[in-house]
């Protein structure tokens, strides 16, 4: 049982044309809409990184609701926009979802498919006590180079805005020791760093060369204290050149800010609004 790495997360929109227009327009190549058979869903995607790191934002649409996941629904009803979902890709989902039974996670292998048939991934939800988000496994049928390639070969990853790499999501911990705990002993993801800034304690968990942050309050003065557990909407990817990201954003009808030092040692970020984006924040994150 592995998590190879952090897939993706999923946005359920109202309208995919109508969500996808800002990242287009920030210069973000994003695939024709593909149906998925017997799902009621059908959805739009951006990539970013190498075949090593490919990650992606899945724009989710709902055609019909009797046969959507509630949470997808739910979250559309709720004005949708935001990451529903995260996604793990694991090499071994069988192993995967035994494990998480015998951790009192009992989980179903579903398929996906397009609307023609033709396989796409298996996947399965994650539960777990401290959790804390909607989380998901998922295996594909075509190999990651192969994909790669196939992106690259379709343009979908020419885009006209210099994201490099997914660098980090965050989410707040319903209790950082045990989630700690949790994320190693059941998924086999161990801590790979920690950052203290002022109220706040930052444990990083690598999938792939992408962290995981899991925040937690530094006591009960902290700012983060009583905070309610969940997935923070937010993708925070890595550019090479932060000030002339964030020019392009502008010249392009965006309201980036100046940059300024990141939390994380050695960074300077800025960050397009989530409701810019439809309600998907994006930070622009450049190391020094």
């Amino acid at each position: 049982m592995q998590i190879e790495s952090i897939d993706h997360v999923v946005v359920p929109v109202r309208s995919l044309e109508a969500s996808g227009e800002p990242f287009e327009r920030l210069g973000l190549k994003l695939t024709a809409e593909t149906r998925h058979r017997g799902r009621g869903t059908s959805n739009r995607v951006f990539f970013v990184g190498g075949e090593s790191n490919e990650f992606n934002v899945e724009l989710l649409g709902v055609h019909d609701a009797e046969f959507a996941n509630p949470l997808y629904t739910g979250a559309i009803e709720r004005g949708g926009g935001t990451i529903a979902r995260l996604m793990l890709r694991t090499t071994g989902i069988r192993g995967t979802i035994e494990k998480l039974a015998r951790h009192g996670g009992a989980s179903v292998l579903e398929q996906v498919a397009r609307e023609d048939g033709t396989p796409i991934c298996e996947v399965a939800e994650v539960q777990g006590a401290y959790l804390g988000f909607p989380a998901g496994i998922i295996q594909y049928a075509e190999a990651r180079g192969s994909a790669h390639a196939r992106h690259v070969a379709s343009g979908l990853l020419g885009h006209r805005f210099p994201l490099k790499r997914l660098d980090h999501l965050a989410a707040m911990a319903p209790d950082l020791e045990a989630a700690t705990r949790w994320w190693g002993e059941v998924l086999g993801v161990p801590v790979f760093g920690e950052v203290r800034a002022p109220g706040i304690i930052i444990r990083q968990l690598k999938m792939g060369d992408a962290i995981l942050e899991l925040l937690g309050p530094d006591g009960p003065d902290s700012r983060l204290a009583g905070r309610p557990a969940g997935l923070s909407s937010m993708c925070a990817f890595e550019v090479d050149d932060l000030d002339a990201a964030v020019a392009l954003a502008r010249e392009r009808g965006f309201t980036a800010p100046d940059p300024n030092k990141g939390i994380l040692p050695g960074t300077r970020v800025a960050t397009i609004a989530a409701g810019e984006l439809g309600g998907l924040g994006l930070q622009l994150l450049e190391y020094v």
